[in-house]
């Protein structure tokens, strides 16, 4: 087995080393807009939910060479996003926006996607997306050694807008991943899709085992517990 330190490797190789086994990672499709008003919209794989109540989203955004990309300046100019989940039927056109394109560039135009007006954020949305999260930004951390700088961009959900064709209440899990189809992303330039599943249900440890949460604690009190007639 390999084993080293990370001060031993150079930083483009454990790059490589931590994209190809961090998999697979979901994609934020995120749209902004800068402050002349310039809409922008690129994807990126350092991306989750990090808190539920209130939502809480969070993805990474590496610098270009010394400067910050378009998203992470607009997102410092104007602070609101929309993070976009991306199905296999945007997949070409979420690839095609990765491209140097210009600030004043529109990426939506580019891919062929259609911009809509955001309902709570002034940023717009892809109407060809299935499930979108109109975000409000809480912090914009700043991190990484000098020359890979990346931002760490937290926001929260403000809004929500999921398909109808994805959503069944009745279901144990609401949304129907079948119809939904996301893409995940691999290291280099593979992506993966989600067809292939399996279920493991969480173990039930009873609150009479002595293995459980209340009977530890109950056990430990006994323990602590001073003794009678001292």
């Amino acid at each position: 087995m390999a084993s080293f330190s990370t001060a031993e490797r150079p930083g483009p190789e454990l790059y490589k080393y931590l994209i190809g086994t961090v998999v697979p990672r979901p994609i934020a499709f995120v749209s902004t807009r800068s402050r002349e008003g310039h809409a922008n919209l690129s994807p990126f794989s350092f991306f989750n939910a990090i808190t539920g109540n209130p939502p809480i989203l969070a993805f990474s955004v590496g610098d270009r060479g010394l400067e910050m990309k378009d998203t992470s300046r607009n997102i410092s100019e104007h602070p609101e996003f929309i993070v976009h989940i991306v199905s296999e039927h945007i997949a070409e056109e979420m690839n095609q926006t990765c491209g140097d394109f210009g600030a004043d560039i529109s990426e939506f135009a580019e891919a062929g996607l259609t911009p809509v007006p955001g309902t709570a954020v002034d940023v717009p949305r892809v109407a060809e997306a299935m499930v979108a999260f109109e975000c409000k930004l809480l912090h914009h951390l700043r991190l990484g050694r000098e020359g890979a700088h990346t931002s760490h961009i937290i926001g929260e959900v403000v809004h929500w807008h999921l398909d109808d064709r994805i959503i069944d209440p009745a279901a144990r899990s609401p949304i129907l991943v079948d119809v939904l189809r996301p893409v995940g992303r691999m290291g280099a330039v593979e992506y993966c899709r989600t067809a292939d599943r399996f279920t493991m249900e969480r173990p039930v440890i009873g609150a009479d085992d002595p293995r459980s949460i209340p009977a530890r604690k109950a056990a430990l009190a006994a323990e602590n517990e001073p003794l009678a007639g001292k």
